[in-house]
């Protein structure tokens, strides 16, 4: 896997760390589901041990609700064996996860390709033949990303796949993997893209409530490091020199620095309230305080009253003598 690919597959893991709100949206879109927006997302283990102690690695197991389990498999290159692989993941995953010795369910599967392949099946399918010579048919869906638009993305609230629309800018800049160079129209054309199509999207989602703000700020980050990575290579494949400042300066936003911002004053809000708390207690135990001193007093006063008036007794029965 090239060093554009890795960064392609991290991006795509980094993505499951948006809002459950974010995510139960793609698995709705990706598996035409009804999950509510406030669903529960959890994350199953990733890595599995196999008989030889041996790791595989999968991609990512979903459980939404802790009771539906789902499985995404993200592929840059066509592979026919992939399949496979997934069914294993899948046989594991039903192994960590059965609720008795009797049954294993085994997770619903997609293997989403990002890059531009042809000759993709709407499924994949493998025969499974047990001792008694009966069979069952193993089957999983593939989404070829680049054959939806960006209306259906928005349309089916699957935005945080957004930023894998970086793969048309690559394969407009470097088709078949070398560079060309872009007239001015083609640039205009290519900015406007950026512009209207992907970051549009983004705002509009989140004006919606598609996404939530600090979705929002990681797509954006995760659009600035594959835009980043795409010019980078671009320019060592001899591509033009000049083509990063000709495009939308919106992408080379200084996120993480806001974000770290936000982090501060989050902390020192914490740090605040935690010391506001510490006054309201010591306010309310010197209140309490003055009320005990307040009392005590208020019964000196009493004894002292009672105190005078024996007091005041015995000198008018002195007088009198």
């Amino acid at each position: 896997m090239d060093e554009i690919n890795q960064i392609f597959d991290r991006v795509f893991k980094r993505i499951f760390t948006f809002s459950d709100k974010a995510i139960t949206n793609l698995i709705n879109g990706l598996f035409d589901t009804d999950y509510p927006p406030d669903s529960q997302i959890e994350y199953s283990n990733r890595e599995n041990t196999k008989a030889d102690l041996k790791h595989t690695y999968s991609d990512l197991f979903i459980v939404i609700n802790k009771k539906w389990h789902y499985h995404l498999e993200a592929q840059m290159y066509h592979d026919k064996t992939i399949v496979m692989r997934v069914f294993e993941y899948g046989f594991y995953h039903a192994l960590e996860t059965r609720e008795d010795n009797c049954t294993f369910r085994f997770p619903e599967p997609v293997v989403i390709y990002f890059c531009n392949v042809a000759d993709v099946p709407e499924t994949s399918s493998i025969r499974v033949i047990l001792p008694d010579q009966r069979e069952f048919t193993y089957t999983v869906k593939n989404y070829v990303y680049l054959a939806h638009d960006i209306e259906e993305l928005n349309r089916k609230k699957m935005i945080v796949f957004i930023p894998f629309q970086m793969v048309r800018v690559r394969d407009f800049l470097m088709p078949a993997g070398k560079a060309r160079f872009l007239t001015e129209n083609e640039i205009k054309e290519l900015k406007k893209f950026i512009d209207s199509d992907i970051l549009g999207s983004i705002k509009a989602n989140l004006q919606i409530g598609n996404i939530k703000l600090e979705d929002y700020n990681q797509l954006l980050e995760l659009l600035n490091i594959l835009y980043q990575q795409i010019i980078l290579q671009y320019q060592k494949k001899g591509g033009d020199k000049e083509m990063k400042p000709l495009l939308p300066g919106a992408l080379e936003l200084p996120n993480d620095k806001y974000r770290f911002r936000i982090d501060e004053l989050e902390a020192e809000n914490a740090t605040l309230a935690d010391k506001n708390a510490i006054l309201t207690n010591e306010k309310e135990a010197l209140a309490n305080e003055k009320t005990v001193l307040e009392d005590r007093n208020a019964a000196l006063e009493s004894e002292m009253e009672l105190l005078r008036r024996k007091l005041q007794k015995i000198e008018n029965r002195s007088e009198g003598q």
